[in-house]
């Protein structure tokens, strides 16, 4: 049962930082930088895969237990919670008929609305991680690369983040509703 819990987290985790790395596609190659309620997507994302993270470190130093588990699941809720509140509210903002969002959709729907999905399909994974723990048995998990490969790809996911709001927003304190370009190279 270890295993499929290291198994889930794992791929939680890659698939929210696939997510986030598609939005960085669709910022450098499609040229739309990110919009304040985008970037706080993008953070609620990056907190909610600290969870799956947790799960994954914490097999790799002894056994996986059911502590491990609700505590990973329970950051991984709280994250995902936040996130879908920003989603819904930028959801709600382009809902009115000939509205055309912001951003270009992809496969017929905006990134935040893959984002709101993302994050519902999040609560009802750790929901249901949180079900099998009646079955979790304590089990050594081993020490794994893939827990600090994981860790890893989500600190340069957070310093990528960083930078580009940084570059974004360029010296000023906020960022524009609706960018269109990066200030700290010159723009406005």
């Amino acid at each position: 049962m270890t295993r499929l819990y290291l198994a889930a987290a794992a791929a939680n985790a890659w698939v929210l930082l696939g997510v986030l790395a598609a939005a960085f596609v669709a910022q450098f190659v499609a040229g739309e930088p990110p919009c304040p309620l985008c970037v706080m997507q993008r953070i609620a994302m990056m907190l909610a895969a600290i969870g799956p993270c947790h799960i994954l470190i914490a097999a790799s130093r002894g056994p996986l237990e059911a502590r491990d588990v609700g505590i990973g699941s329970g950051i991984l809720v709280l994250g995902s919670l936040l996130g879908a509140a920003i989603s819904v509210r930028q959801v709600l903002l382009h809902i009115l008929p000939g509205d055309p969002g912001f951003g270009a959709p992809i496969m017929g729907y905006h990134l935040y609305t893959w984002a709101l999905i993302a994050f519902a399909c999040n609560i009802g994974a750790a929901g249901v991680q949180l079900v099998g723990l009646a079955w979790l048995r304590p089990e050594v998990g081993g020490r794994s690369p893939l827990a600090a490969i994981t860790a890893g790809a989500l600190a340069v996911m957070l310093v990528a983040n960083i930078l580009s709001v940084i570059a974004e927003a360029g010296f000023a304190w906020h960022l524009p509703d609706n960018p269109v370009r990066y200030l700290l190279f010159g723009g406005g």
